[in-house]
């Protein structure tokens, strides 16, 4: 009599992971060159978000180096898939200035809701909750779903994208000047912000990228440029400006607090994190003067209430010299802004700053300094061509150096995207949410913290709510620093519980936009062969032999019944243990 195997708690085969695997990158030096297989992999996992069923053959018949340059040159590859897909998410095609007119009709309706509610309390009387007033508000709708079908599209395209590159450096960039959607009119702008800020300019000049994002509506927001001015003073010009500002509901937060115009001045934020972040980075040699000449330098770099457009307000401008790294810089105008972003775009400590990031992510987490050191050079001669210094870094030596080989933690979005990618999953529309609310509108609301505990007990999630519970909401992160780079950040038992959790889901049926079918992945192998389903789907799934290790704890669930016979095997946990286990989890 057969059986079926019993089935795995998530947080105890987790624990059996962590005692039995290593995540530690520390290895004796080899250096034996990869193979044509290898490599591919290699370049699939770390300039892609991993491999699909029959990948690495394709690469490595191909050519691993004419695969990285087609990568490069990503105009060039047909995505027909992809594209036809993305153009599915209507509300990305809204123009970002009536996405902005929508966030503001929805704050002055939720000001108008909390006036309506205190008056009515005023008067003895019953009044519903404001969140219930405005779960109907048409304007808060559509631009939640404007930021869930951004999300969604991220995922489309990560899984079914042929430029796999591309979708790497936008999230690469993306992080880098990262913008966090639960502040204020972010929420409206970020869309804006990826599609047409971020993405036009990874593959150009740094220059030209780190210019779009200093004027982009959501940077202005999020490190409350928008509102940096010369010091304030109590005169008839800047009376004006704060009664202005008192109109506008930019800086509003989603609970409809207003802004403080009163305590409108010079505002460090930006100054501070485009030294410290965006270019020179933290050893660079700045000081905190510099942080505030820069500061000064940037007052009155501001936007258009209405539209979100970038506009200079001169009357708002520090109109004082400045000497910021040793350099004076004369009264300007807007000019100011430029010159200093051109002097950061080529300076030796930007280079060393975005070669140490970019080795930390393509390369290790401690990256060897002789390459950042090329990737560096390659910067700085090119003058921040951006595609010259990436071919200076995926063709190098170190990126295939067996010693940097699976180095790497696979972030959540990144452990997603190759899960479904890897298992050849079919992602699936899934329009409407239990409540007659739009669900995209559900997935913003939850990276954005909104109804995430009445979200905590389903049964069937989207791949983006997953990745709520796994700690990388996309679009939400706080701090201006991004999500870690540091891959050892994503390690934990309680990361292993949640990735298990989606594994089993995923391969369950249990995920409501994603499909896996089993039978390719088995390629006609008898199911009911332990040794052999398992050699099969690793072969898929891992391009590769499970470790024995790996194949030890796979058997283990399916050891002989108490009459002597085998167990059948449960193909789709085995699967899913498959990509919990630590070689699926490594990039």
């Amino acid at each position: 009599m057969r059986r079926l195997l019993p089935t795995i708690l998530p947080a105890a085969f987790a624990v059996m992971l962590l005692s039995t695997f290593s995540f530690s990158t520390a290895r004796a030096a080899d250096s034996t060159p990869l193979t044509p297989q290898e490599k591919a992999a290699h370049a699939l996992n770390r300039l892609g978000y991993g491999p699909r069923p029959g990948d690495i053959e394709a690469v490595a018949k191909l050519g691993v180096e004419k695969w990285i340059r087609g990568q490069l040159s990503p105009a060039t590859l047909p995505n027909p898939v992809a594209d036809t897909a993305v153009a599915e998410f209507e509300k990305l095609q809204i123009p970002p200035g009536d996405l902005v007119a929508a966030y503001q009709r929805e704050i002055r309706e939720r000001n108008e809701a909390q006036k309506a509610r205190a008056e009515a309390e005023a008067k003895g009387e019953s009044a519903p909750p404001i969140a219930m007033m405005m779960n109907q508000s048409e304007d808060r709708l559509l631009v939640a779903q404007a930021l869930g079908e951004l999300q969604n599209a991220k995922l489309t395209r990560a899984v079914l994208s042929e430029h796999q590159l591309e979708e790497v450096l936008v999230d690469f960039w993306f992080n880098h000047f990262n913008v966090d959607a639960r502040k204020q009119q972010v929420r409206a702008t970020v869309v804006g912000y990826e599609q047409d800020v971020i993405r036009p300019n990874i593959f150009g000049n740094f220059r030209d990228l780190l210019g779009a994002t200093a004027k982009s509506a959501a940077m202005l927001v999020y490190l409350d440029n928008w509102r940096s001015s010369r010091t304030y003073t109590t005169g008839p010009e800047e009376t004006a400006l704060a009664a202005r500002l008192r109109q506008s509901t930019i800086g509003a937060t989603t609970n409809g607090e207003a802004p403080q115009p009163e305590k409108r001045g010079l505002n460090e934020n930006y100054g501070r994190e485009l030294l410290e972040l965006h270019t020179l980075g933290v050893d660079g040699g700045y000081t905190q003067k510099d942080v505030q000449e820069v500061a000064r330098a940037f007052t009155g770099w501001t936007l258009n209430p209405r539209t979100g457009a970038f506009i200079f307000r001169d009357a708002w401008h520090d109109t004082g010299p400045k000497t910021i790294l040793g350099v004076q810089y004369p009264s300007a105008g807007v000019k100011e802004g430029e010159k200093i972003l051109d002097a950061l775009a080529v300076h030796p400590a930007t280079a060393r700053h975005l070669a140490t990031l970019l080795c930390q992510r393509f390369v290790s987490d401690n990256p060897p300094p002789a390459l950042v050191e090329r990737v560096a050079r390659a910067f700085l001669q090119s003058k921040g061509d951006l595609r010259k210094t990436y071919e200076a870094l995926f063709l190098s030596p170190e990126f295939f150096s067996r010693d940097y080989l699976a180095s790497k933690t696979k972030s959540p979005f990144e452990f997603v995207a190759s899960s479904l990618r890897a298992s050849g999953a079919s992602l699936v529309a899934v329009d409407n949410w239990p409540g007659r609310i739009p669900l995209r509108a559900v997935e913003a609301g939850a990276a954005l913290g909104v109804g995430g505990d009445r979200l905590a007990n389903l049964k069937s999630k989207t791949v983006v709510l997953h990745l709520v519970d796994m700690g990388q909401p996309l679009y939400a992160w706080g701090p201006p620093t991004g999500y870690p780079e540091d891959s050892s950040k994503w390690v934990g038992a309680g990361a292993l519980v949640s990735r298990l959790n989606f594994a089993l889901a995923l391969t369950g049926g249990q995920i409501a936009d994603a499909r896996v079918n089993m039978r390719p992945l088995l390629a006609g192998t008898n199911p009911d062969h332990p040794n052999a389903a398992i050699s099969t789907l690793a072969r898929s799934v891992l391009g590769r032999e499970p470790s024995d290790s790996t194949r030890k704890v796979l058997l283990a669930q399916a050891a002989p019944s108490r009459d002597g016979e085998m167990a059948v095997p449960d193909v789709p946990k085995l699967l899913a243990l498959l990509i919990g286990s630590p070689e699926f989890q490594r990039r």
